[in-house]
């Protein structure tokens, strides 16, 4: 897939260019994946807790100004 900027020949699965970083325009063949927010309540967020039916909170890493970060195993 040829960089529509700087027009580096790019690998067909590629979505950014290896040169310039330009989002490359896929292709039908391959499909978008979207980012989702998950909004879950504070008081769901404790350790043992599931959410998304699927993430364990298994420790907390940090809390601070705008937010919490928590570990979850892959």
């Amino acid at each position: 897939m040829k960089c529509p900027k700087c027009h580096l020949d790019n690998p067909d699965d590629t979505r950014f260019c290896s040169n310039c970083g330009t989002q490359l325009t896929p292709s039908e063949e391959i499909p978008l994946s979207r980012t989702e927010t998950l909004r879950v309540p504070m008081r769901e967020l404790t350790i043992g807790s599931t959410f998304a039916k699927r993430y364990e909170v298994i420790e907390e890493l940090g809390e601070r100004g705008y937010g919490q970060s928590i570990k979850c195993p892959r």
